[in-house]
């Protein structure tokens, strides 16, 4: 089995799980040669990675991410492809998530709503914040669009400024937090996507060094230290990408097995990140947390 951006180990254990639960054992497994540096979330160096899985005539590959799932996609029409990826009907990963068709399917993480939910979130933390900062990737066009209509529409019921930062983890996010206004209590809103799972501890390291507040889409960022994350539950995602990869295995085929949409979201709170910042959560939100961090 080949995976590509295998970089999440919570998830890998997960697939692991679901292999073994469908009599999958004694998987050989090929990493794409991922190195961690910027470099890699370029499109043309992901197709590269999976170029050379293809290349090594794995079984199938299993693709952590939107990206890794296009650049899977643009190597191969034969090869499977399990997928853990955020709306893939509209990125044209598969035709229909009944119907996914090709030699795609895999599980969905929906993006619709998380962006309003970190916002509403953040504001219950941080009260006095008058301006957020929503950071998306405009590599992932479908849910760049979707998070920025939802951000425009949460500000504005909620009073609030807006600023935007477009980054694609290839150039230093201290350049986008200089260039903030100063004068404004904003906070951060991370959107979904590959930069800001690799990057989450960067990303939360210059928020806090700078002050500035951050509410992040992956658990692993609260874990790591970060003040705050509300988003999927991917490990559930990972699971399905097991079981899945165990059917086609056996011998099913991507085009009959539906895309399974993982709806279960959870919000993970760090108290100690919280208490070193000076913030004091309401017990409101402590109780309506999945997981308190302390």
């Amino acid at each position: 089995i080949g995976f590509l951006d295998g970089v999440w180990g919570r998830l890998n254990a997960e697939v692991g799980r679901g292999l073994r639960e469908n009599g999958i054992k004694g998987i050989k497994v090929e990493f794409s040669r991922w190195t961690g540096k910027r470099s890699d979330y370029q499109a043309d160096q992901m197709a590269s990675y999976a170029a050379e899985l293809v290349k090594r005539r794995v079984a199938l590959i299993l693709a952590f991410s939107t990206k890794a799932a296009v650049a899977a996609k643009t190597v191969t029409d034969t090869t499977p492809i399990i997928f853990l990826a955020d709306d893939p009907v509209a990125t044209g990963l598969v035709d229909s998530l009944n119907r996914p068709g090709g030699n795609l399917t895999g599980a969905a993480s929906p993006v619709s709503g998380l962006i309003a939910k970190r916002l509403e979130i953040i504001r219950e933390l941080v009260p006095a914040t008058n301006s957020f900062v929503l950071v998306t990737d405009p590599t992932n066009k479908p849910v760049h669009d979707i998070e920025i209509r939802e951000a425009e529409a949460a500000a504005k019921a909620l009073g609030l400024q807006l600023s935007i930062i477009a980054w694609t983890g290839e150039h230093d996010f201290e350049i986008e937090l200089a260039a903030l206004p100063r004068d404004r209590k904003a906070a951060l809103v991370f959107g979904a996507g590959l930069p800001f799972f690799a990057g989450h501890a960067y990303l939360d390291y210059l928020a806090a060094r700078d002050g500035i507040p951050a509410i992040h889409g992956f658990r692993e960022a609260a874990e790591d230290g970060a003040l705050a994350s509300f988003g999927t539950r991917f490990v559930d995602g990972g699971h399905l990408m097991g079981v899945y990869a165990a059917r086609v295995l056996k011998g099913d085929k991507p085009a009959d097995l539906p895309v399974r949409q993982i709806t279960t979201t959870e919000l993970v709170i760090n108290l100690w990140a919280a208490k070193s910042r000076g913030i004091q959560i309401p017990p409101t939100l402590l109780a309506r947390a999945d997981e308190v961090i302390e």
